[in-house]
């Protein structure tokens, strides 16, 4: 008999082996990321009300509920093209690919439709851009800095937004957005966005929450 069969009768059966098991897994509520963190650093316990009151403070109430976060890339590439639309430019990207059959790296160029916000860029400037919230159904990218300026200098030109002002003039149209919707349902008479039937919309976890608090929302 091989030694592999002894080796496998010694061992203890599964049914046998005492496996750690953790009290968070089954008492932790569903209250976010930071509550999560704070049960498990701490050991003391988190009443109900805290649980409700950390729920409600991990909702931001200055930007929309539903303006949502894009990741992003950063690439480089050369402007080609300026002046065909209205804040909007063609970049030439320079990169390579993977040939599976030949085992070879080849060189291509891709173009971009790129966001200009402020009509900075010219014709042959180095720049880099990312990808992020889409402007359009084509436009994806918008310009992040100038690498190397072709022509006009960039004291010149109108100053490039960073992406800090560009998040807070995305959030400030899209309030300015809901407002204006708002307006249009209550002049129509229908009910208001977060309601349901005339009655007001709330989440599963929050409605959940509540009901185990006894607090009505």
């Amino acid at each position: 008999m091989s030694p592999s069969i002894f080796l496998r009768a010694m061992r203890p059966l599964r049914s046998s082996v005492i496996r750690p098991t953790s009290i968070f897994s089954t008492q932790l509520p569903i209250s976010g990321a930071a509550l999560t963190s704070r049960r498990l650093l701490s050991s003391t316990p988190i009443t109900q009300q805290e649980q409700v009151q950390e729920l409600d403070a991990s909702t931001p109430a200055a930007v929309p509920p539903s303006l949502r976060k894009y990741p992003y890339t950063l690439k480089s590439g050369t402007v080609v093209s300026v002046g065909r639309m209205e804040r909007t430019v063609t970049v030439e990207h320079r990169h390579t690919i993977w040939d599976r059959h030949i085992r070879k790296n080849y060189p291509k160029i891709t173009r971009f439709l790129v966001s200009d916000p402020q009509n900075s860029l010219r014709e042959g400037d180095v720049i880099e851009f990312s990808s992020g919230a889409p402007k359009s159904r084509h436009v994806r990218h918008v310009v992040e800095r100038i690498i190397a300026p072709f022509g006009e200098a960039i004291e010149d030109r109108p100053a490039i937004l960073t992406r800090e002002e560009r998040d807070a003039a995305r959030a400030e149209k899209h309030a300015a957005k809901a407002v204006r919707r708002e307006q249009r349902r209550v002049e129509s008479g229908a009910a208001p966005s977060g309601s349901v039937h005339g009655q007001d919309h709330v989440g599963r976890i929050r409605r959940l929450v509540s009901e185990r608090t006894g607090r009505a929302d």
